[in-house]
């Protein structure tokens, strides 16, 4: 069992008489701070020490902080993080610390990295300079992420950048650069905004449906059925029956962004031969809906505010705000 784990392969100093016994308390742990020093201890008694055993506070889209622990190899200079709240959850619910630790140790098993990690993949910038890409955020609730990362203020969002290291089926792997990045390359913000944005195009595919055909989708998906169904594809027709549309991007990852590729607005705006107001659904889409259909700003403003509070996550609300697009301006304002 994990007591057994513990003491096994491993240099341990601590030499435990109730056979780590501290590892099998359940519900004593109050606070995430002792719980994560305790996984913290666990962890250097299992792996010894040919690992260096880190907790640390990450913060992530909307300052949101999230206790991470690290288990790097000394043979190496990468590791991945893993967040510690759901843990402490389940510790909290009744899973004894062994049951957790054994979860924790399975997942770093799975995703641990044995080797140096290329430096220069990310300092050389002739390397990096056709794998930068962008995101939104709220501006206001990342003030803390940005203030030591280069963005581009665009009215309550920012624009920030990151290196996208891996995209695969276990998801999309990135560096954020921060201001010491940018120093090292000698390159300005604007200079990364015009790369993010061509390579954020070709590299992640905008897609505009109709909410209807979205929903569809997801029905199809759940019984198992097949559905019918430049740089974006614009599934948009004058006959849609519910007049809102779903802007994203084929991976359906910070697909907000997707409002800032060349002629995607504009194209949306001459098929529905319309102005339309842009709602922030998270940091992964935005709905489009044509401002012909009659709908007021403040009945749309109270529906983004009422889905923000209700229905999406805290780590992936853009913004209560409503924008508008003028077709004749070709511009984004607030609403």
């Amino acid at each position: 069992m994990m007591n057994n784990n513990f003491n096994n392969g491993a240099t341990n100093n601590n030499n435990n008489s109730n056979n780590g016994g501290f590892i099998m308390a359940t519900g004593t742990i109050r606070t995430m701070e002792v719980f994560a020093g305790t996984v913290k201890s666990a962890m250097e008694a299992y792996y010894g020490a040919g690992y260096k055993v880190q907790v640390h506070t990450v913060v992530k889209n909307n300052d949101l902080k999230l206790t991470g622990l690290t288990i790097l190899a000394r043979t190496s200079n990468i590791a991945p993080t893993i967040y510690l709240e759901h843990y402490f959850e389940q510790y909290k619910a009744g899973e004894t610390m062994a049951d957790v630790c054994q979860q924790i140790i399975r997942v770093y098993e799975e995703h641990k990295v044995m080797v140096d990690f290329d430096i220069s993949s990310v300092t050389d910038f002739n390397r990096v300079k056709d794998r930068i890409c962008y995101k939104l955020v709220n501006f206001d609730h990342n003030r803390e992420l940005l203030s030591d990362t280069p963005h581009i203020k665009f009215h309550d969002l920012a624009i920030m950048f990151y290196i996208m290291v891996t995209h695969d089926a276990e998801g999309l792997g990135t560096v954020t650069v921060k201001n010491h990045i940018m120093d090292l390359w000698n390159v300005s913000k604007e200079k990364l905004f015009e790369l993010a944005v061509q390579n954020t195009q070709r590299l992640f595919r905008g897609k505009v449906t109709s909410i209807a055909d979205v929903m569809m989708e997801v029905l199809s998906a759940r019984l198992d059925e097949e559905c019918a169904c430049e740089f974006f594809d614009m599934m948009v027709g004058e006959d849609d029956m519910i007049p809102m549309y779903v802007c994203s991007n084929t991976a359906k990852i910070n697909g907000a962004g997707v409002i800032f590729y060349n002629g995607l607005l504009k194209e949306f705006a001459d098929r529905m031969d319309s102005n339309f107001y842009i709602i922030p659904s998270s940091i992964h889409e935005t709905i489009l809906i044509p401002a012909s259909i009659g709908m007021g700003v403040d009945e749309i403003r109270d529906m983004v505010r009422c889905v923000n509070a209700t229905e999406v996550a805290p780590d992936e609300i853009l913004s209560d705000s409503v924008y508008y697009y003028n077709r004749l301006t070709d511009r984004v304002e607030m609403a």
